[in-house]
């Protein structure tokens, strides 16, 4: 995604990124203690007859919209994935903006192109005219799911089922950036200075990994299926747990459930976040909607 290291939440040390995109440390006038509560209330939902199967949601703040991945489960035609745009009120503006992709899942923005995991592809979107204008072959990725794009157009794609984090050069270049079995299954992936947080599906962490050192930290654990990433400053974050959760993860690596929509079998893939307006925004998957949801510290 493009930088948003400038965008404010209205807490004065909350900076919040999409589910996929950089995340830059920027200072604080205020720390993050145990004693923050962070709550959230629903304001809108999308209806459920025009997205189906949305997995991934990212805030564009040039364009002030919502792309949404879907991938299209209803039916067993192939190629039927495609893009939405979505509006900060829960309107949907174009629900088959782009169509024909196979298996969309994690995208992200950088200089006004949507960037979409596609199977074994990256699908590069021009922004201002909907065309897709290339799709580059990771060769050697099994299923290509989480998405972020640094601040110098570089690439990483989490290969959940290859246990491999991939880097794609704006030149096409691709390799791996890092590679390991303790990664379990990485769904979401987020760039961050010199590391990349990883969301491991099944292993129920959040993992820093040091691209230089190779080294890998957990960052928080328990956390179930987990799938998007949201960064806040003071390194903290956001995580969505596909089944149904949102967990808050502390820089102390303390886990605090702020969402639990499971018993409404509801899913959390990977999120996005409205600065402007305080809007966490999870993608529903089998409930066919996005649901947008307030965000207060207490």
């Amino acid at each position: 995604m493009k930088n948003l290291s400038k965008l404010k939440f209205i807490a004065p040390f909350l900076f919040l990124y999409a589910c996929g995109g950089t995340a830059n440390n920027t200072d604080s006038t205020q720390n993050v203690n145990d004693s923050i509560q962070v709550s959230l209330s629903q304001v809108w939902s999308t209806d459920t007859t025009q997205l189906a199967t949305p997995e991934c949601v990212t805030y564009d703040p040039a364009t002030k919209v919502l792309y949404v991945s879907n991938l299209n489960r209803a039916n067993d035609i192939d190629n039927d994935g495609y893009i939405s745009i979505v509006n900060t009120d829960g309107s949907v503006k174009n629900a088959q903006w782009v169509k024909g992709l196979g298996a969309p899942l994690g995208n992200d923005i950088y200089d006004g192109h949507l960037y979409v995991n596609d199977n074994t592809n990256i699908v590069k979107i021009n922004i201002e005219t909907g065309e897709i204008v290339d799709k580059i072959q990771v060769d050697g990725a099994t299923r290509l799911n989480g998405i972020s794009v640094g601040p110098n157009g570089d690439i990483y794609s989490a290969d959940i089922e290859g246990n491999k984090i991939f880097k794609v050069t704006q030149n096409g270049e691709v390799s791996i950036a890092f590679e390991s079995a303790e990664l379990d299954r990485p769904n979401g992936v987020l760039i961050k200075g010199n590391d990349l947080i990883i969301a491991s599906f099944n292993a129920k962490k959040l993992l820093s990994v040091n691209l230089e050192s190779k080294e890998i930290k957990v960052l928080g654990e328990g956390l179930e299926s987990a799938d998007g990433i949201v960064a806040l400053d003071n390194d903290n974050y956001l995580v969505s747990s596909w089944t149904g959760l949102v967990h808050f993860v502390g820089n102390d690596s303390k886990v605090q459930k702020i969402l639990d929509t499971k018993g409404q079998s509801i899913n959390a893939a990977d999120i996005t976040f409205i600065p402007e307006e305080n809007l966490l925004v999870v993608p529903t998957f089998n409930a066919n909607s996005l649901m947008a949801y307030k965000m207060e510290l207490k």
